[in-house]
């Protein structure tokens, strides 16, 4: 089961600090959330699809349900982040709207209202019970959103793009995710050998292609049947050859069959 699919009414926190952390620490993964984490230290390295950004201390980045995701850690060293798994809508997060859809990471280390709102994160959760602490966070991010909406900060000037090929790659699967029959037809697209795209995928994102596909298009089908679609539909409009397959690893990955969604 993946551990980042939501599937209770808890919102997820974690303040994570370690020393020398090895480089492969962290997998590539997606998931029907959204993620926000708050940079403190270390020689890391954010990677969001086919975009990747060189961590500062005082970084701040969200990361969008269904985008694919990573840190790469480039050195050991000391490592200090927050993170947080959250719905807004479940978890009754506002401002999140007011922000732009090209927002990905933003640079706070200068004005401490991050530093602020995470320190009291840690407060409340050391002071207080579990249920209360559920309570209290989503305020807690909601203040963090309006602040950013009312008074815009600077974004991260420290993006660069993967390989050019990657980005097209992905693209192509993207925009033909309900049909592309596998890393086959994305090479032909790409005029390029099937087996310097699958060396591609596992330099870039650290990911096969297969398992790329996959999970993006069970991620959709969730999507799907939470807005009502039945479940021998939605196995046909997301790609799945037949509803064995799609039920098998649809129940892998969620830990629960099509039928059962909460």
């Amino acid at each position: 089961m993946n551990d980042y699919i939501l599937t209770s009414e808890k919102i997820f926190f974690k303040h994570e600090v370690s020393e020398n952390l090895p480089c492969n620490t962290y997998s590539a993964h997606t998931h029907n959330l959204y993620e926000l984490l708050y940079f403190l230290d270390g020689d890391a390295t954010h990677v969001i699809e086919d975009r990747k950004y060189k961590l500062k201390r005082g970084d701040l980045i969200l990361i969008r349900p269904y985008q694919y995701h990573f840190i790469q850690i480039d050195a050991p060293a000391r490592y200090e982040r927050y993170g947080i798994l959250f719905d807004p809508e479940r978890h009754g997060v506002e401002g999140i709207d007011r922000l732009g859809e090209d927002i990905e990471v933003l640079s706070l280390a200068e004005n401490g209202i991050a530093d602020s709102i995470f320190q009291r994160c840690d407060l409340y959760r050391q002071s207080s019970d579990s249920k209360t602490f559920e309570k209290i966070l989503p305020h807690l991010l909601s203040e963090l959103f309006y602040y950013i909406s009312l008074f815009p900060q600077p974004t991260s000037p420290r993006t660069t793009p993967l390989s050019p090929l990657i980005s097209e790659a992905l693209k192509y699967t993207n925009e033909n995710l309900s049909t592309v029959s596998g890393i086959k037809e994305i090479a032909a697209h790409l005029f390029i050998s099937e087996s310097y795209l699958f060396r591609l995928f596992r330099q870039e994102l650290h990911q096969t292609p297969k398992k790329y596909i996959l999970e993006k298009r069970l991620l959709l089908a969730q999507k799907r049947l939470l807005s009502g679609e039945k479940a021998s539909s939605v196995c046909r409009s997301c790609g799945f050859g037949d509803y064995t397959t799609f039920y098998r690893n649809y129940t892998a990955f969620f830990g629960h069959a099509p039928s059962d969604n909460p």
